[in-house]
């Protein structure tokens, strides 16, 4: 279901970073969309977690679309929005370290988030490129209380979106139209 679609970012972001971290460390690094305290046993694990979201400008035109039974129809103008990201790594220091930074090289080298055939909600527009967000250290702590967290190495990423509207209005199609010519005697 296409409201899933912030769900379906942070599992694809998760499985992105799960198959990189894999691959470089050849450990099994476990992805977690929730703080827990036992994270920061080795070899690590990294969290990925909602921290906002903004509404964000673009084609907000309503949709045209077609049916099974080849009906027509607009659907109302999508909800444009862009969702914040915080990834954190959690191991010993400096370990943790390495673990963000591969994450962070990881959506250096390939920024556009992956598909698969579960995440239609996901690409629906589009597929959705990763934006990286410097974060400050007070915002940094202020989140990290927030979400009931230590502080730990951690980076943002914002990611574009749209919501798709459940409305849709039928196009009722004119199927025939005669047109009578008659001379009229006056």
């Amino acid at each position: 279901m296409q409201f899933e679609v912030m769900k379906h970012i942070a599992l694809s972001i998760g499985r992105q970073a799960e198959s990189m971290l894999h691959a470089e460390l050849g450990a099994k690094v476990r992805v977690a969309y929730e703080y827990s305290p036992d994270l920061k046993k080795a070899p690590g694990a990294i969290t990925v977690v909602h921290a906002g979201i903004q509404g964000r400008a673009g084609n907000n035109e309503r949709e045209y679309e077609r049916d099974e039974k080849g009906g027509e129809r607009y659907r109302n103008s999508p909800l444009l929005l862009k969702a914040r990201y915080l990834i954190s790594a959690w191991a010993p220091a400096p370990e943790d370290q390495a673990l963000l930074g591969l994450v962070l090289r990881t959506f250096h080298d390939d920024s556009t988030l992956p598909s698969s055939e579960d995440d239609e909600a996901v690409g629906y527009q589009g597929a959705p490129q990763l934006e990286l967000q410097a974060l400050p250290f007070d915002e940094h702590k202020a989140l990290a209380e927030s979400l009931g967290m230590p502080l730990a190495p951690s980076i943002c990423y914002w990611v574009d979106f749209a919501i798709q509207s459940a409305r849709t209005t039928p196009i009722k199609r004119v199927r025939e139209r005669v047109i009578d010519f008659r001379k009229i005697d006056g």
